[in-house]
């Protein structure tokens, strides 16, 4: 007997009995998660397993503490709370079924336990014939004869299946169950219970496992309930992970390959255009991760769940459905986590209407992120992000201004076609090509600038003090920059001062220099006039110096105080004009 300062719920389980209504015979077994020390008293309750008889009408009530509250201990002075129970059902003739569970201080006095009969077979596809026993009919036993050919068996229960019936009875139960604890979950909030005193609402455990064969309907239109699928903390933080399973399940099989939608698990049908149907993840946190505070509504720290994660579906938008424009916003599939004010938005969405005219179905959809970026996170194993297809068909990265199949590219990043070769290309409003600025040829490394067809402005190099451009050659002999003409007036380099109008200075690709001022058209240059010559249209103006050094070969043409003076090989000086 548990003392009675002990805060206590009676969990029922049962009645257990056959198709006619006769009670089952067994046993039930409970065992605690560990033992504890109640210190008003110093009584020491270990988890010894407990095994109670069921009573004559297939059912018994255990008497149990109460696993979160305060008032136990090890021995040693640590506070013990959160363990758990384990009941077992031993049933003659049947598989042990068993379920764990914890008594929370804000649950119900009075549980009812779920463990549905399993079954070890099917049905038999004729009534067995009764042997010696009870008589499981309501004919008289002097008109009872066995049945030719077939084998007799023990009368009373059926202990070795479970019926159809039975198993929609038994489900049927643990779903009215279930409800039942939201319902008391629901009364629990609208005021406060003294676990120790006061009557509570009686409410049900949900089964650990049910075989049903029907379908089954858990509220109404009118009266929509919910179905709650219990885990327990024992397995989780509070006993250690790995400790053994206390999570709550829903699992769904199927062997069924897709024809004809047969091979949906779960369907969540949108009964409104603007019905949304999302998948919820909800969460708490403690203070040290969030020590300011995490939502503008909440005063101090979630100590309930609130919704961090939606994963679903909707069509319509929610405030204007008329609006064609908020509603090419929608009609997806998304991932929503809430923004700095706790509302939940959209981040990654993939489109099943057309994004033009927001028609259900696009023969080609739109995934997109919204108030995201998106990030390949990479490691040693050399994640990439990757533009795949082969080599048939352009492989482009694209900057647009529109949305889905309408196509207004403004730059494209290019996988050329072919050979591969990458180009940046450049287009006009209307999806107009207009050139490919930039290239790289994939087999030569060759690096293109101005577009194939010459369409591009070409290069500018700008540089604030140094050199703007270099060229290193790197063998003997090797080349720096080559210019090729269509014809000989191509300019192969041009320079002029800043505010000229002109080009000051010339090269052209023959090697003519031409000269001017920048304001007028340039009048002095020095080309090739013929082989061995070099020739000018207008004088050659020499500026007075000292002798020079005599030349190994040929002579010296230089001006020394105005006269104009030859120095040949032998070192001789002559003059050719005077002053």
């Amino acid at each position: 007997m548990l003392p009675s300062d002990i805060a206590t719920a009676t969990v029922h389980l049962g009645p257990y009995l056959d198709d006619l209504g006769r009670p089952w015979r067994g046993t039930v077994t409970v065992t605690s998660s560990s033992p504890r020390v109640w210190d008003l008293t110093g009584a020491v309750l270990s988890p010894r397993p407990a095994v109670v008889e069921l009573d004559e009408q297939g059912a018994a009530a255990l008497r149990l503490a109460i696993t979160d509250q305060p008032g136990f201990s090890d021995g040693a002075g640590n506070a013990v709370r959160g363990w758990t129970y384990t009941v077992t059902l031993d049933l003659d003739g049947t598989p042990i079924v068993g379920h764990t569970f914890a008594l929370p201080g804000d649950g119900p006095t009075e549980v009812q336990l779920v463990l549905p009969v399993r079954a070890t077979g099917r049905p038999a596809p004729h009534p067995p014939v009764p042997g010696p026993g009870p008589v499981v009919a309501d004919t008289p036993d002097a008109a009872r004869t066995p049945t030719q050919g077939h084998p007799s068996r023990p009368s009373g229960p059926i202990r070795e299946l479970i019926t159809r019936r039975a198993a929609f009875r038994a489900g049927a139960v643990a779903l009215t169950s279930a409800a039942a604890v939201a319902a008391a979950q629901q009364g629990a909030a609208a005021g406060t219970r003294n676990p120790a005193n006061g009557t509570r609402t009686a409410a049900g455990l949900a089964p650990m496992a049910q075989v049903l064969d029907d379908d089954v309907t858990i509220g109404s239109t009118a009266n929509p309930s919910t179905l709650l699928v219990k885990s327990s903390a024992a397995g989780g933080s509070n006993g250690g992970p790995g400790i053994f399973d206390s999570t709550g399940r829903l699992v769904l099989e199927t062997y069924q390959p897709h024809f004809n939608h047969y091979g949906e698990s779960i369907r969540v049908e949108l009964k409104d255009a603007r019905a949304k149907g999302m998948l919820t993840y909800r969460a708490a946190w403690p203070t040290p991760h969030y020590p300011d505070g995490d939502y503008t509504w909440i005063s101090g720290h979630p100590t309930t769940p609130q919704s961090v994660a939606w994963l679903g579906a909707h069509f319509l938008n929610n405030d204007d459905p008329s609006s064609l424009s908020k509603n090419l916003q929608h009609g997806h599939i998304g991932f929503e986590v809430p923004d700095a004010t706790g509302s939940l938005r959209t981040r990654l969405e993939i489109k099943f209407v057309d994004p033009l005219t927001g028609k259900i179905g696009t023969d080609k959809t739109a995934i997109r992120t919204n108030m995201a970026d998106f990030e390949v996170q990479v490691s040693e194993r050399g994640e990439q992000a990757r533009l795949v297809g082969s080599d048939n068909h352009h492989r482009d990265l694209v900057w647009a201004t529109r949305v889905g199949n309408a196509r207004e590219p403004r730059w494209a990043l290019r996988a050329a076609a072919g050979q591969a070769n990458f180009e940046l290309c450049r287009y006009q409003a209307g999806n107009t090509y207009l050139d490919s600025p930039f290239g790289v040829d994939r087999g030569t490394g060759l690096v293109s600038v101005g577009g194939s067809r010459g369409t591009a402005a070409g290069l500018k190099v700008a540089r604030n003090g140094g050199v703007a451009l270099t060229v290193t050659p790197l063998e003997r002999g090797g080349q720096g920059v080559q210019v090729s003409g269509t014809d000989a007036t191509a300019r192969a380099h041009q320079c002029d001062v800043a505010g000229d109008t002109l080009r000051r200075f010339v090269t052209l690709v023959d090697g003519t220099l031409q000269w001017g001022t920048g304001a007028a058209d340039r009048d002095t240059q020095l080309y090739r006039r013929a082989p061995n010559q070099v020739g000018t249209d207008g004088g050659i103006f020499l500026r007075s110096s000292a002798t020079p050094e005599t030349a190994g070969t040929g002579g010296v043409l230089f001006v020394a105080d105005g006269a104009l003076k030859y120095r040949g090989a032998a070192g001789t000086v002559t003059t050719l004009a005077a002053p």
